[in-house]
């Protein structure tokens, strides 16, 4: 019997949860007569439902913090793997032990960060100290010597794909891409309502705060509209507590436009369903991103998207991203003023949304991990249909 040892150690929240998640629970329904260990922490375990055949392994806190967490990687995965006689050990955390397994790797790179200039000089900038910005690097050395290592790395774009090849030195035969699905969500399949000439255009940016959000290109383009005598919505979800999501509101305030902001703070998946629906429009302003699950889910509710000019968020968007330079507030107005103006065109980019949405699908990206899997184990069956 096949057993394969998925490493999910420090995966807690947000996407990388909701990736977890939904490919077990495809691959355990297309494989049942594998047998599944799952390494994994209490706040995530809380989290997971069973699936058959699958085994958690919660590991305490104590050994997963700080420099504790390299230490686990050496002994306690390491044995893991020994234990149950694994036929791939599949790392859903970026990171892969030093020491070698007696089996082959696949390792899901979830971090665009540390493939990209950009998003290195942005996180250091923040960071400050030095000890902090030489943590950061030891963290990078790592990722990246894991992809290095892996007998295989999956990715969920193709962008991503070329930078790993590029920042880490490996060969594209060895970087399979595989699109993951709509995030929390599934398509509604419906378009949404363009608000009444009286109504406020809502305009959403659901995500957290992050080095690479760019939050300020978006109030920016809100200060925009006002001036045109527009009284736009800005919906986010930021937690007000942290000082990264302090400093984006007290620059909306700066700017003139914190009338114009509804933050809800940090929400469930029910709730965040929710607000998606009360939303005529979504900017993904993210400068750097593996997959960007908001922009996905945004598409899959019908709502016309406006994105960042980088490659990722082309890859991900298709024709259904209206495109703005990433520094361009005015541009971005623009787009927004248009959505609002123009009917038709609002229609249209709706549309595209929810066809763009619908190429984003986590049974097949589950069968096509489970094929990938099957291929580095040599273990023989029938392909899922696509």
């Amino acid at each position: 019997m096949t057993t394969i040892v998925i490493n999910a150690v420090s995966v807690r929240e947000g996407g990388s949860l909701v990736v977890l998640r939904e490919l077990l629970a495809g691959m355990t329904l297309l494989r049942p007569d594998f047998l599944w260990h799952v390494t994994t922490n209490a706040t995530a375990r809380a989290l997971l439902p069973a699936f058959r055949n699958t085994t958690y392994h919660v590991y305490p806190q104590s050994q997963l913090a700080g420099w504790r967490i390299r230490v686990w990687y050496e002994t306690e995965l390491h044995r893991l793997v020994c234990e149950t006689g694994a036929d791939l050990m599949f790392s859903q955390t970026n990171y892969l032990p030093w020491r070698n397994l007696p089996c082959p790797t696949l390792l899901l790179v979830q971090h665009a960060g540390h493939f990209s200039r950009l998003f290195c000089r942005l996180t250091e900038q923040q960071l400050g100290g030095w000890l902090a910005i030489l943590n950061w690097r030891l963290k990078g050395n790592w990722v990246r010597a894991s992809a290095r290592r892996a007998t295989c790395v999956t990715v969920q774009t193709a962008t991503l794909a070329m930078d790993i090849s590029k920042a880490a030195a490996v060969p594209l035969a060895n970087i399979a891409v595989i699109a993951h699905g709509t995030g929390m969500v599934a398509s509604e399949n419906k378009l949404p309502a363009l608000p009444e000439r009286t109504q406020s255009l809502r305009i959403g940016y659901i995500t957290k705060a992050g080095v690479q959000k760019n939050f300020g290109v978006l109030l920016a383009a809100v200060a925009h509209l006002q001036q045109r005598g527009l009284r736009p919505v800005l919906v986010l979800t930021l937690d007000a507590g942290k000082p990264e999501n302090q400093a984006v509101l007290a620059k909306a305030q700066q700017l003139g436009v914190d009338t114009l902001v509804e933050n809800h703070g940090e929400l469930d998946s029910s709730s965040i369903k929710q607000l998606y629906r009360r939303l005529h429009c979504f900017v993904f302003a993210s400068l750097c991103e593996s997959f960007g699950f908001p922009l996905v889910e945004a598409m899959a509710y019908g709502l016309p998207v406006c994105i960042a000019d980088t490659p990722s968020n082309r890859e991900v968007a298709g024709d259904a991203g209206m495109v703005f330079a990433a520094d361009d507030a005015a541009a971005l107005a623009g787009l927004l003023a248009r959505l609002a103006d123009e009917p038709p065109y609002y229609g249209q980019q709706a549309r595209r949304s929810l066809v763009r949405a619908a190429a984003f699908s986590w049974e097949l990206a589950a069968a096509r991990t489970l094929l990938l899997i099957e291929s580095l184990t040599q273990t023989t069956t029938v392909q899922p249909a696509p």
